[in-house]
């Protein structure tokens, strides 16, 4: 079941969901590096510190941990996606990001410098891990002897208005396919606090916290109420949803209308903005 899991996982953010992460690499930045920064405070990173960057992507987070622990520290950015750390590679070369280092690994499996590193972090990257506890205990096995984890992962859909209210437009034109089950890798697979709590602790990390952070999210990066649809119908659950119905450019259409006039009472001069629910986790190894 693991090793199964792991190879859709793979399969999946090396295919299409990968190439359109690239495409959309600017926008989701914007939106999302709030919530990572938030994540890094709780990780109380210092000058010259070495940090794993679960879920790396396009290397945003990595380059900003970078820049935290000083020229002296250094980063490893992991993610399981190639198109995404191509894209990463590139800005390192481009910004000579020269303490920053990329791979392509599975964090839950891949055999890391045994107590070698101050600090993991992640921004949105832990929660698809076939077995939370064999892949928490593995990144415990790389901290030092009180090393740090900080990570954000998103509280339950029913909770993200962003979410919640394009998934609610969808289903008035097609079948939803059925939610993942609790312990099913995916987006909201921490939704629950004390699971989060349950998977931390078991894999050996004491001092847990979780801290519940509500706070607005731009939409598509703070661009515009068209663009806001185009994201949410290319990226995430209700891409997925459609993608899943194989539904037609008519069903899309409608889709698209219908998100456009819902999501137009939250359009600002910063763009759509609307509410999102996060955890923000710390511990200590």
């Amino acid at each position: 079941m693991s090793e199964a899991a792991n190879a859709d996982m793979l399969e999946f953010w090396n295919g299409d969901a990968g190439q359109k992460w690239v495409r959309f690499q600017d926008r989701m930045d914007v939106s999302l590096a709030p919530f990572g920064h938030r994540a890094m405070d709780a990780a109380g990173l210092s000058d010259g510190a070495t940090v794993i960057d679960v879920g790396c992507g396009c290397g945003d987070t990595s380059f900003e941990l970078a820049r935290r622990v000083g020229p002296s520290g250094a980063v490893l950015g992991v993610d399981i996606s190639e198109p995404m750390l191509v894209r990463a590679r590139e800005r390192a070369a481009a910004t000579r990001a020269d303490n920053v280092t990329f791979r392509q690994a599975d964090a839950q499996v891949q055999a890391f410098d045994e107590g070698a590193y101050d600090a993991v972090f992640s921004r949105f990257g832990v929660m698809f891990f076939a077995d939370p506890v064999a892949a928490f205990g593995n990144l415990k096995s790389a901290l030092k002897p009180g090393g740090r984890l900080g990570f954000a992962c998103w509280q339950p859909a029913k909770d993200n208005p962003w979410v919640r209210i394009p998934a609610g437009v969808v289903k008035q034109h097609i079948e939803l396919p059925p939610p993942p089950g609790p312990e099913d890798p995916g987006e909201f697979a921490f939704g629950d606090p004390e699971r989060v709590l349950r998977i931390v602790s078991q894999a050996g990390f004491s001092d847990v916290e979780i801290e519940k952070v509500d706070a607005p999210i731009a939409v598509a990066g703070g661009t515009g109420l068209d663009e806001a649809v185009e994201f949410l119908t290319q990226m995430g659950p209700t891409a997925r949803a459609l993608a899943e119905a194989n539904a037609g450019e008519d069903v899309k259409a409608q889709v698209m209308g219908d998100l456009r006039e819902a999501l137009a009472p939250y359009e600002t001069e910063d763009g759509v903005v609307m509410q999102s629910g996060t955890w923000i986790v710390s511990a200590r190894a």
